[in-house]
């Protein structure tokens, strides 16, 4: 029900989730759906929560990345990595529909407090892994870890308004720029 009313936000917005189209796809009659969801907007709210919780995750997850962690050289390259794997062209529509459920759940108090429970765990995972390294002497110990995973997502999201300029932003640039501000805000010397 989730996957079907997703593929409709994809395909029309929001507003072209409709009940029975949900129930339709599945082979089911509406008060299945609705047995499962009070209303349209509970099933259009899971929906958000979903899309936006797939398109947020990492592979590997921060934990599998600071596994492979054994020195600083180790550290600056997973952080290069992450980057990377972040900036990739195949993570635009995943950082464009971020963006999409955020605008979202700026009119959804229930949809903006998941959103806001998703983003905590995972960014304190990631400020987990900044204490780390603090703690064996690879980050500055004067970073707040909880700011600086925070800035980093925002700023990784924020790509999306370079990436609407169709060509106006060198990417490469940007790519280049956001990689040497991450790793001046970590590096201890």
């Amino acid at each position: 029900m989730i996957d079907a009313a997703i593929e409709m936000i994809e395909v029309g917005g929001e507003a072209s989730v409709r009940v029975a189209l949900v129930a339709s796809a599945l082979g089911v009659s509406e008060p299945a759906v609705y047995h499962h969801f009070e209303n349209r907007a509970e099933l259009i709210t899971a929906a958000y929560i979903v899309w936006y919780e797939r398109n947020l995750l990492m592979d590997p997850s921060p934990e599998a990345v600071m596994r492979m962690v054994q020195s600083r050289e180790d550290y600056e390259r997973s952080f290069r990595m992450t980057l990377e794997w972040s900036f990739a062209p195949e993570r635009v529509r995943a950082r464009s529909i971020r963006v999409a459920v955020l605008g979202a759940a700026q009119t959804n108090t229930e949809l903006r407090s998941a959103i806001n429970d998703i983003n905590v765990k995972f960014l304190t995972t990631v400020a987990d892994n900044i204490r780390t390294g603090q703690s064996n002497g690879w980050v500055k110990l004067d970073v707040d870890p909880t700011a600086l995973a925070f800035w980093l997502h925002g700023q990784l999201t924020g790509r999306f308004f370079a990436e609407m300029t169709d060509g106006h932003v060198d990417l490469d640039a940007w790519n280049a720029i956001s990689t040497q501000a991450v790793l001046a805000s970590i590096r201890p010397d």
